[in-house]
């Protein structure tokens, strides 16, 4: 395959059960790099999400975030945004904390959390999973009041991240956000959660202007992942593949299925697919 650009997910993809990188993964990126291929991370997290090895490998210049809400480009910044318009912001906001709910918002790169929900007990009652609390405890800005950040406009929201107890109530707010708010785009990559950015924002468009930044032609990019907020990415990317432990759905849509997230994928895409 005449392949230039790998995106890769991170949770479940290139991310192995511990949520680190691995070692011979990073040296399949590097090796890969002297072979004129770049590894783009494409992921649902902010930027200061992204692990610490990854965000400072040499070899990786550019990392797709918030669900393709925004790109940053090493040693300049974020080179594009997608934000959520003020009011709209504050009306999602108001729909979500009428529901039994742990709502997140990311902006500017960075994520936020109510600071009276990030504790063990929280995380528990709003079924979290237990891979992610220690993630969510350790880099969750904390917020005192959402509500005021986002009227007085110091939070511009790329994506609203919220998990659900009930599932029943999930489903509702999902309806009524579709029916208010028809400017969003609503994605899931957990069981229990929800994640709404701008519509037309998604990991799909994230890796489409990205290849525009970079004059790169998208049938020259395989796409990497695991979960239903990759399917965009599938449906744009020149050739797809889910690992292993993929939902069905991700695997109905890929080319093929390789390893799991925890048999250092890039180290089994340089030997098996390039």
């Amino acid at each position: 395959m005449d392949v230039k650009l790998i995106a890769v997910d991170m949770d479940g993809t290139l991310l192995n059960d511990a949520s680190t990188v691995g070692e011979e993964n990073l040296k399949a990126i590097r090796r890969l790099a002297k072979r004129g291929i770049s590894v783009v991370p494409v992921t649902g997290r902010t930027y200061y999400e992204i692990p610490a090895e990854m965000r400072e490998e040499k070899c990786v210049s550019y990392f797709v975030f918030s669900n393709g809400s925004g790109i940053y480009k090493r040693n300049s910044g974020i080179l594009y945004s997608s934000t959520i318009e003020k009011d709209a912001a504050a009306g999602i906001y108001s729909i979500l904390s009428s529901y039994e709910a742990f709502i997140e918002i990311y902006s500017g790169g960075y994520p936020w959390a109510d600071k009276s929900k990030i504790n063990k007990e929280s995380f528990d009652y709003y079924k979290i999973n237990p891979r992610f609390q220690q993630i969510i405890k350790e880099r969750r800005k904390r917020a005192d009041d959402f509500a005021a950040m986002l009227r007085t406009g110091s939070l511009k929201p790329e994506l609203f991240d919220a998990f659900f107890r009930n599932m029943d109530e999930r489903a509702e707010c999902l309806e009524k956000i579709k029916r208010q708010y028809p400017e969003t785009e609503v994605v899931s990559s957990m069981g229990n959660n929800l994640e709404i950015m701008n519509r037309g924002t998604n990991k799909g468009t994230g890796l489409k202007k990205l290849c525009e930044f970079i004059s790169l032609d998208l049938s020259k990019t395989l796409a990497l992942g695991d979960s239903k907020n990759d399917m965009d990415m599938f449906e744009v990317a020149g050739v797809s593949y889910a690992v292993s432990n993929a939902c069905k759905e991700i695997k109905a849509a890929a080319n093929g299925v390789i390893c799991s997230n925890n048999e250092n994928v890039m180290k089994y895409v340089e030997d098996n697919l390039l």
